[in-house]
């Protein structure tokens, strides 16, 4: 699973950030314990997209704390490719420039179906953020239940 992480500027606000954490620990925790099967593949994303070492049961990496500048939907992108070969979950509080926006549309579109999920994050998160592949952070158990390989349980 690629777990990105949107670490823009306004991840910084109302503590975004520390809400992205525990639930990035969360969900590390809910493969290692084996309730989903693969692996998780760290994404920092603002102005650039970028893998970020991170093995399990690791502290989240301070990098991931450092929120700033704009998010920009071509650098993950070109880091994911076309077709990504596993699930994508994007943490994020949705606040894209409308351009932004489309592009970030336009690629979701053009994966195969099911391939995204996004967790909305904070209370001020864009109320613009919606759909069926869209939940919010509370609801990430039901999301990870639902949507990963527990073909073994």
């Amino acid at each position: 699973m690629y777990l990105i992480c949107d670490i823009s500027g306004s991840m910084s606000e109302n503590g975004k950030y520390l809400i992205t954490r525990n639930l990035a620990r969360s969900i590390e925790q809910y493969f290692r314990l084996g309730y989903g099967k693969g692996e998780i593949k760290l994404i920092a994303w603002n102005k650039e997209a970028r893998f970020v070492d991170w093995m399990p049961d690791d502290e989240f990496p301070d990098e991931m704390l450092n929120c700033k500048g704009a998010a920009n939907p071509e650098s993950l992108i070109d880091l994911m490719g076309g077709q990504p070969d596993g699930k994508i979950l994007l943490i994020t509080d949705g606040f894209y420039s409308y351009d932004n926006a489309k592009v970030l549309k336009r690629w979701k579109n053009k994966l195969p179906p099911d391939t995204l999920r996004i967790i909305k994050t904070g209370a001020d998160a864009d109320p613009h953020l919606k759909g069926e592949d869209v939940f919010a952070s509370e609801d990430l158990f039901l999301l990870l239940n639902s949507w990963t390989d527990r073909s073994d349980l």
